[in-house]
């Protein structure tokens, strides 16, 4: 019996081309999507380039109640993931505050969203990957934030508060931009929840694509969507947990 994964953010871009790669390797594939149109139609267009096993499912990861509807949905199908990849992200969003809170209700608490929703339905030994950049290490942030981001007792509660500051300061004070912000707490929530999961054998890490050229980012990328969703789908298959990556190897938060 073929093993599941769930994408979000799967109809386009890294996540298009992780399902198409999963796919082809004989993995039942789910493509989170939040337009169900967009979603069905990779979904046929995969299913007949590769001959596998694709079905879209509507999923916007900023909303509570799309992410119950969806996991009651699997629930009802006896779905049961061995992997989540929490691809769905946002960057270059309208300034402001909306720009501010969107990235973070997005990039950050999007995926921890979906991670709590779909945990009942995640086999033990399952792994969830986090889509994290560059940008979001810890050498891009002030020191006070960069101190309190990287400390081991910091807790998911806690985290959670300070990003709800942040959004609430206007997304001010921490040395870089919003979306920086949002990598850099994802790290940290990747390191949190491994430990939270670990009872479970759950391994939770961070990939980073690096510079893609996708709709996000940009014609001028120096890489490739196959090399980034090649740096992503390592976190697929991980024994490690708790770690960031880029192209397999651990990098520094």
């Amino acid at each position: 019996m073929g093993k599941t994964v769930l994408i979000t953010g799967g109809n386009r871009g890294i996540g298009q081309q992780l399902a198409r790669v999963l796919a082809s390797d004989g993995w039942d594939v789910l493509i989170g999507a939040r337009d169900p149109a967009r979603g069905k139609a990779t979904a046929t267009r995969l299913r007949k380039e590769t001959g596998g096993r694709l079905k879209a499912v509507e999923l916007d990861v900023t909303s509570d109640a799309s992410v119950a509807t969806c996991v009651q949905k699997l629930r009802d199908g006896a779905i049961k993931l061995d992997a989540l990849v929490n691809n769905a992200g946002v960057f270059g969003t309208a300034r402001g505050a909306d720009g501010v809170a969107r990235t973070i209700e997005t990039n950050l608490f999007g995926a921890l969203r979906v991670t709590l929703g779909v945990l009942p339905l995640l086999c033990d030994g399952a792994t969830v990957t986090n889509v994290t950049s560059g940008l979001g290490e810890l050498s891009n942030l002030d020191a006070e934030h960069r101190r309190r981001l990287a400390d081991p007792a910091l807790t998911r509660d806690a985290l959670v508060a300070m990003m709800h500051d942040f959004v609430r300061g206007g997304g001010k004070g921490w040395g870089t931009d919003a979306y920086g912000v949002s990598k850099a707490a994802l790290n940290a929530l990747t390191r949190i929840l491994a430990a939270e999961l670990a009872p479970r054998q759950i391994k939770v890490n961070a990939t980073c694509p690096g510079w893609v050229r996708t709709d996000m980012g940009g014609r001028n990328a120096p890489r490739s969507v196959e090399e980034g969703a090649d740096s992503v789908r390592f976190g697929v298959t991980a024994t490690a947990t708790g770690g960031i990556f880029r192209d397999g190897r651990r990098i520094a938060p």
